[in-house]
């Protein structure tokens, strides 16, 4: 390698140079003391040039008399300098050959890899980097229409400003797009920025209380659909009937959602209010418990204690038990409609959200 560096550096020579080589060329050999009276150069001049051209096997020491130099063909010693670089540049050369050819060989394995795994039904991922590339190739390849339900309040803003490249590249290719999410992330900042970014570019966006679990669905042809208990897992799913099963599910939903609206709209605001005083009386009386709850409706914790304690306060009840019973026996009739037609007519953005669904 050292040979190689030496060759990679310029040939060209000082006059001094020139002169020395054209000087040796004319004579069997020479001492540094006949070089200097010959051509009157200065000894650190002469001897810089004599370096030179030993660096660059122009000069060699004779090998009987050390003190006296020869001069070297330009082609023999091109020869020596650069055999070094054509040995890395064939060594290199050999092992691209045989990188490519060992990937190529490749190639079958995963074609075949590929159309086993179209080929499955259902497919569990594990890992949250496999999930995320999946859902990148399934976007980018998604051609006709994607539909997405993200419950769970508001949304990371890092995941957000991710998803603007690939939803970015989705929407220019004019696929048809449409959102669903939860109130409550009508009052996030970033949500609100990326779902009107979204609706500027053509996409639809809804939200609702409470519907599908999270899933993204491409081209009627593919599914991704959360795995409970685990967020970093996902399945895919490619079975023809269950993903219209999932198409049926989203259309209702998306029925029954309202318009993601720009700016504040105070009867938008109250409607959202009594929606999700209602989804947390009918979670009640199926016996969840308020974490169960806030995970349902992607609310704080905080903001679901204080509607259940109003909802008590309302029924005029004691306990999570009486009141789920109540609400039970009168079901959507009495005990949930006065749940909502005391809730306040004004004020700002919807009551039934807290500052903390807001930020």
């Amino acid at each position: 390698m050292e040979h190689a560096e030496q060759g990679a550096q310029t040939v060209e020579l000082t006059p001094a140079g020139l002169a020395l080589y054209e000087y040796a060329a004319g004579i069997p050999s020479f001492t540094r003391e006949e070089a200097c009276a010959a051509l009157g150069l200065a000894r650190p001049e002469l001897s810089a040039a004599i370096e030179r051209l030993e660096e660059l096997r122009l000069l060699r020491r004779d090998a009987d008399r050390p003190d006296r130099l020869t001069v070297v063909s330009p082609q023999f010693a091109a020869g020596q300098l650069l055999w070094p670089l054509e040995r890395e540049i064939r060594r290199q050369t050999e092992d691209v050959e045989r990188i490519r050819t060992a990937f190529a060989a490749l190639g079958p394995c995963y074609q075949n890899g590929r159309q086993r795994q179209q080929r499955k039904d259902v497919e569990l991922l594990t890992d949250l980097d496999d999930v995320r590339r999946m859902i990148d190739e399934l976007t980018d390849s998604c051609r006709t229409e994607a539909l997405h339900v993200q419950p769970g309040g508001a949304r990371d803003p890092e995941a957000l400003l991710k998803a603007r490249g690939s939803m970015g590249r989705l929407l220019s290719r004019g696929v048809s797009s449409r959102s669903i999410y939860q109130h409550p992330a009508r009052y996030s900042q970033h949500t609100v920025e990326f779902a009107e970014w979204m609706m500027e570019r053509g996409a639809e966006v809804r939200t609702l209380a409470d519907g599908p679990d999270r899933m993204l669905v491409y081209d009627r042809k593919a599914a991704v659909v959360s795995v409970q208990g685990n967020s970093a897992h996902a399945l895919v799913v490619y079975e023809p009937n269950l993903v219209a099963f999932m198409v049926s599910s989203f259309e209702t939903a998306w029925r029954a959602a309202d318009p993601f609206p720009v700016g504040f709209d105070r009867e938008w605001a109250k409607q959202v209010s009594d929606d999700l005083r209602q989804s947390i009386v009918r979670l009640l009386t199926e016996g969840l418990d308020d974490k169960a709850i806030s995970r349902r409706l992607g609310m704080s914790m905080r903001t679901v204690q204080r509607h259940v304690a109003e909802i008590m306060r309302t029924l005029d009840t004691k306990s999570r038990f009486q009141t789920g019973y109540l609400v039970g026996l009168e079901e959507a009739g009495g005990a949930a409609g006065a749940l909502t037609a005391e809730e306040p007519a004004a004020g700002g953005p919807a009551e039934g959200v807290t500052t903390e669904e807001r930020s």
